[in-house]
């Protein structure tokens, strides 16, 4: 697992599921995927589920890479999706859900907490840019759109 060190890790209970979290942003996606659950929006949310552990091939040596993503989503159709909270974006985490994209069916929604066109996170934007034509969405201000409105569902 990596270390984060100057984020703080997070463990709470959300729907009667009790998680650690690598940081508070994705414990208030946890709380919105709940809400959402809770309004008959989606079925079920599950964090960082074993099951979901997809393998990917890569294109050049057909070495294989293992990606987890964040939230496996259960849509009240019975599909599958995955949602992916970044709150720093390398270019490796970009080539995962790239790769993930092409060889999975199911759709990716990546979600920043608040992702800039500014200098200092030009790079990361830009890679965000880029995959938009691969996965379902990119949500680049979450702290604004979706956890302003909800914050008083937060424990914190």
């Amino acid at each position: 697992m990596a270390n984060f060190g100057h984020v703080e890790r997070v463990t709470a209970e959300v729907g009667g599921k009790t998680c650690t979290f690598r940081c508070k942003f994705e414990y208030r996606w946890s709380v919105w995927c709940q809400l959402r659950k809770e309004q008959g929006w989606i079925a079920d949310w599950w964090f960082e589920d074993a099951e979901t552990l997809l393998e990917l091939e890569t294109k050049y040596f057909k070495n294989k890479k293992m990606y987890l993503p964040d939230f496996t989503i259960l849509m009240s159709d019975g599909e599958y999706e995955y949602e992916e909270c970044k709150g720093y974006f390398p270019a490796k985490d970009y080539t995962k859900i790239k790769l993930a994209a092409e060889q999975y069916d199911n759709p990716i929604t990546l979600i920043f907490e608040s992702l800039t066109n500014c200098k200092s996170m030009k790079a990361q934007y830009n890679r965000a840019k880029k995959l938009e034509p691969h996965i379902k969405r990119v949500i680049y201000d979450a702290k604004k759109t979706i956890f302003k409105p909800i914050r008083g569902l937060f424990e914190f």
